[in-house]
């Protein structure tokens, strides 16, 4: 069964997010973190769910910073 909120990282994509993130070297992470957010950038038609929940994650931690 599937979590679902409206936190940032209140779902399963933003905690499988979240632990992928944890789980990499950290010399690794700044790069998840930027291609989480480019990935929005760069879609031009229908943003999928997936995309849009791991570019608010990234989002939150960024600004968290």
């Amino acid at each position: 069964m599937g979590t679902w909120d409206v936190g940032p990282f209140d779902n399963d994509t933003a905690a499988d997010f979240s632990g992928d993130l944890d789980e990499a070297p950290e010399g690794e992470r700044e790069g998840i973190i930027r291609d989480a957010l480019l990935r929005t950038i760069g879609t031009r038609d229908y943003l999928d769910q997936d995309i849009a929940v791991e570019a608010v994650a990234a989002a939150a931690l960024v600004a968290a910073q």
